[in-house]
């Protein structure tokens, strides 16, 4: 699915408020994967809630495919860009509510399609052979008695059994420890053929995954950098309030000192192994 921000503002009722997003432009191509970063306050989550047509803009519009989210409003239609969305809140661990961990993951398939039972069980099976969860240990467990782990892998897996043709993650790697990040972020990195947008604090986590990075500030869109100019454009998310990733960094540090890696790199292991070998 592709999807087209024009000129998108939105502001919360509460008094005083002013725009919590200004003037928000750009578009996704299908398949393509976008990092989202910035500080606390930024708009970061008002955006996954446009995107995913929990809320409607105030000024502008959202078109998926070329359909316009303010016209589906008024025609009543908007399930119909729902459906084709998938959403992993943060922690989504803590918005389970079934006895089993099988109905958390098949609850999107029984109540919101007219899928058989014979069709629910061989989605399930799939999405729990794909995020290696056992679908008979799910039918018989609460979901609150998996592991961190196996929580965040429930929730993910519940997320795209559907087969949505966007998938937005807010902060999938928060609470993770270095173990579970890489994990998910191996995870994530399979789903191809799939819109991504991936609101993240930990940048680093998935640079070898995304194609650009847009940075919010104040609202605003600050800037849509390509994955290879990040390390060219240093200087500008620091002065917008982002810490770059180490490995890019780094390889600023050494751009400076006259030692350039050609292409840039997006792993530490990677970088460390190129210089190793003399580059």
């Amino acid at each position: 699915m592709k999807i087209e921000c024009a000129d998108v503002f939105y502001r919360y009722d509460t008094p005083g408020d002013g725009w919590a997003l200004r003037d928000i432009s750009f578009s996704l191509e299908q398949g393509e994967k976008v990092a989202v970063i910035g500080h606390a306050g930024s708009g970061k989550t008002t955006l996954i809630q446009l995107l995913d047509a929990l809320i409607l803009p105030e000024k502008g519009d959202i078109r998926y495919d070329g359909q316009s989210l303010l016209a589906l409003s008024k025609t009543k239609k908007l399930f119909s860009i729902r459906r084709r969305i998938g959403v992993l809140f943060q922690f989504p661990e803590q918005q389970f509510f079934h006895e089993t961990a099988y109905e958390e993951l098949t609850f999107a398939l029984r109540n919101f399609f007219d899928l058989s039972a014979e069709e629910i069980e061989r989605r399930a099976r799939d999405a729990a052979e794909r995020f290696q969860l056992d679908a008979d240990m799910l039918a018989q467990i609460s979901p609150f008695h998996l592991s961190s782990g196996e929580k965040r892998k429930l929730a993910l897996a519940s997320a795209i059994i559907s087969s949505p043709e966007v998938l937005i993650f807010d902060e999938p790697t928060a609470g993770m420890d270095a173990s579970g990040r890489k994990e998910l972020t191996r995870i994530i990195s399979g789903l191809q053929d799939v819109t991504m947008v991936l609101v993240t604090h930990n940048l680093e986590d998935f640079l070898g995954i995304v194609d650009r990075c847009i940075v919010l500030s104040e609202g605003r869109m600050a800037a849509d950098i390509g994955r290879d100019r990040l390390v060219d454009r240093l200087g500008d998310l620091e002065a917008m309030g982002v810490v770059p990733p180490l490995v890019l960094s780094v390889q600023g540090w050494l751009a400076k000192a006259g030692i350039r890696t050609g292409e840039t790199l997006f792993d530490m292991e990677q970088l460390i192994g190129h210089l190793k070998s003399g580059g």
